[in-house]
């Protein structure tokens, strides 16, 4: 299969006109039709660029003769993964992986960050629920490993092995978007479609005693923070869904919550990778401007004030949640 058979089989596949590809990568359609029709090959910045939004490696589109599906060579693509003890959400910059023992004696999770196949391990907190013990390592913005005991010391660097997504099952798939595309405001669209579109990407930013990361594929929402002060510890996967007034906490399945030593409430450890919220029904009825309501089903978190340009809503306890339509994503996602 030629590199302009490719590029097609991937345009088609997901629903693009030519028209719209060359949009989206800042070219023209007549360049497109030339690549198509191998009478032109992208250039290098291209390549990248269609690899990025097609999910795929860049060997997948310049090696002669390989399907872009072949299993030898594929590149899974962006998404969310799941077996009976992890889950692992997959991009092009980012791998994020939530796991725990068979016995759940030990909760981990862990981020790898690189580009498509060669990402490398920059943070892991892991719980021990028998010894009641929370151990953490990162890399800092110096490029210093800041660890609180040195157990974990040694596993930063490792490779993230993109082969063990073969045997998991596959929850969502989303594409790599144009990160520079402006993002609506709240008079144009409305809440909820705001709080759809500006959290739906990942960030990851480090200092010298912390780092985050934030990911959201639009279903699913994955935190992973560490401050050293008080060993200040969320690491966290939940199902969020905003509604016209908030955003619903419809369930969140993975849990490490640490902070100097555990007395308060909030502090809870636990991991269930058989909970997916299959019919969820916002108790709109129950919403309360400017307060959080704990219902049967799920937390409101409903909004407290807002601007074009920012959403806030009334998190858990004195917490706000703060959405801007301004933050700056490290990628931006769309569904596929």
């Amino acid at each position: 299969m030629t590199m302009g058979q490719k590029i097609m089989q991937l345009r088609t596949e997901r629903h693009l006109s030519q028209e719209q590809l060359a949009e989206r990568l800042g070219t023209t359609r007549q360049s497109v039709s030339r690549w198509e029709l191998d009478q032109a090959l992208p250039s290098l910045a291209n390549i990248v660029a269609l690899s990025r939004l097609f999910s795929v490696t860049t060997d997948t589109l310049l090696r002669d003769g390989i399907s872009t599906f072949d299993p030898e060579y594929d590149l899974y693509p962006c998404g969310v993964y799941r077996s009976p003890t992890a889950e692992i959400v997959n991009t092009v910059r980012f791998a994020a992986v939530y796991s725990c023992s068979s016995d759940k004696n030990i909760l981990s999770a862990r981020l790898y960050v690189g580009f498509e196949d060669q990402k490398t391990l920059c943070a892991i907190c892991e719980r021990n629920m028998d010894a009641a013990r929370t151990s953490f390592a990162f890399v800092s913005n110096t490029g210093k490993t800041v660890s609180d005991d040195g157990t974990l010391t040694g596993r930063i660097g490792e490779p993230f092995d993109p082969a063990q997504l073969r045997s998991m099952q596959r929850l969502e798939s989303f594409t790599v978007a144009d990160n520079s595309v402006k993002q609506p405001t709240v008079s144009e669209t409305g809440i909820r479609r705001c709080l759809e579109s500006w959290r739906m990407g990942a960030s990851y930013r480090v200092k010298e005693d912390a780092m985050n990361f934030f990911l959201c594929t639009g279903k699913t929402e994955y935190v992973f923070n560490i401050r050293t002060e008080g060993k200040d510890i969320y690491c966290g996967a939940s199902y969020n869904i905003p509604f016209d007034l908030g955003m619903f906490g419809g369930g969140q399945f993975f849990r490490v919550r640490n902070w100097q030593d555990n007395s308060e409430p909030f502090c809870r450890f636990f991991c269930n990778f058989n909970y997916y919220p299959k019919e969820i029904r916002i108790p709109t009825e129950k919403v309360q401007l400017g307060c959080m309501v704990q219902t049967d089903t799920g937390m409101l978190w409903c909004v407290k004030r807002y601007t074009d340009d920012e959403i806030i809503l009334q998190g858990c306890g004195d917490d706000e949640y703060r959405y801007n339509r301004n933050d700056k994503a490290d990628e931006r996602y769309q569904p596929l």
